[in-house]
């Protein structure tokens, strides 16, 4: 059955663990007084949570290139308004997630995070869970007018349910018949013909539920000041292209494989549009609330990386230190410094001399180098200015 035989492709069944144009820095005077910077999400929005951990553990302060000048678009944006004390406010032991010793952290974005975390990422208890961080930032206050919320999320959903879809052919899809069971409003399909339409019913439910816990935690107590980034283009990732890449293979290439590679980018990618769509959909009219379209603006970095100053949209500047049990590359973001990379031979065909690795938009398969990040703090800026907040 060619369903099957797509998803049956050994080499994606266990994808992601995130998750993330220029002009528009943000540097005249803000017209909004903003003074707390409250950010939750995804490893794009981690300011630290794993860097506590001892040396040898291959997580840096950032999931990217690591640097004394390398900052989060979170940071960046913060800096705008002249806040430069960002810190994470859940520290991981290596065994749990702790609250961080250093007083006034804001930063409540933790690698892996999701919308809808399953059991085995500690489910809603977990600071993995976006709605637990917005219930913590939220817990035993109201909200200033100087107070600006930044959240993202839903990448790391979506690559979760790619991974459950692909991996139906070993499971008969209980994975993923599970994972749209564990949110309510997810319409279940009785058969594999019904998986791809019941994708896009679970990843509205995820847009659905993120934005109720906005409301419920932030709009709900005072906030005026919320800008929600929508998931990016994660089709686009070099980890997601070799797992299409190797869709390809399973149809033995040419036009059969080129079909079927095509066929399976355009539905993971309607997944993650419907989830885009659904925030879209539920933030229309609500003035507190800005929509920062990355998705877009994302695949456009990729598309046309000229304009925006990158070089190489497709190769990773980390080196390789592995191949996971997903025959994927694994990668070393404590070793992968900004000094390291200016030490190495550049790759063949870079420009640039040392700082070659600065035009590149992927640090590893799925995270973005400080361009990227900062091309993404100019986005939220010029979507901030537009708002009349910054």
């Amino acid at each position: 059955m060619r369903q099957f035989k797509v998803l049956g492709v050994a080499m994606a069944t266990a994808l992601l663990v995130a998750c993330g144009g220029g002009g528009g820095d943000g540097n005249q005077t803000p017209r909004v007084s903003i003074t707390s910077v409250k950010v939750m999400g995804d490893s794009l929005a981690d300011s630290g949570t794993f860097s506590a951990l001892p040396a040898g553990s291959g997580y840096g302060r950032i999931f990217g290139v690591q640097g004394s000048t390398s900052k989060i678009f979170s940071e960046l944006t913060a800096a705008s308004y002249g806040i430069s004390n960002l810190c994470n406010f859940y520290q991981f032991t290596g065994t749990t997630f702790i609250a961080n010793p250093t007083a006034g952290c804001t930063s409540y974005g933790v690698g892996g995070g999701r919308v809808n975390p399953g059991a085995d990422k500690g489910g809603a208890a977990s600071p993995l869970s976006i709605v637990k961080q917005l219930t913590d930032a939220g817990t035993g206050k109201t909200y200033l007018a100087s107070d600006l919320l930044l959240i993202d999320g839903g990448g790391n959903d979506a690559a979760d349910l790619v991974g459950a879809y692909l991996n139906a052919a070993k499971d008969s899809g209980a994975a993923f018949m599970t994972m749209l069971g564990s949110i309510p409003g997810v319409a279940l399909p009785t058969g594999a013909a019904g998986f791809p339409a019941a994708g896009i019913s679970y990843m509205t439910a995820v847009a659905n539920t993120l934005f109720d816990a906005v409301q419920t935690h932030a709009l709900n107590k005072g906030a005026t000041h919320v800008a929600i980034i929508n998931a990016p283009g994660i089709l686009k990732t070099p980890r997601f292209q070799m797992v299409l890449d190797s869709i390809s293979a399973a149809y033995g290439g040419g036009t059969a494989g080129a079909t079927a590679r095509a066929q399976s980018e355009a539905l993971f990618t309607s997944w993650v549009v419907a989830f885009n769509t659904q925030l879209q959909v539920r933030a229309t009219g609500e003035s507190r609330v800005v929509l920062v379209d990355l998705y877009s603006n994302f695949n456009d970095y990729i598309a046309h990386p000229a304009d925006y100053g990158l070089t190489n949209v497709t190769t990773p500047a980390c080196p390789a230190t592995g191949v996971g049990t997903d025959g994927l590359p694994t990668y070393n973001f404590e070793t992968c410094t900004d000094t390291a990379l200016s030490a190495m031979t550049p790759p063949a065909g870079a420009t640039g001399g040392a700082n070659w690795w600065t035009t590149y938009a992927f640090s590893d398969g799925f995270h973005p180098t400080p361009a990227v990040y900062k091309l993404a703090s100019q986005l939220l800026n010029r979507s901030l200015i537009q708002a009349g907040w910054l």
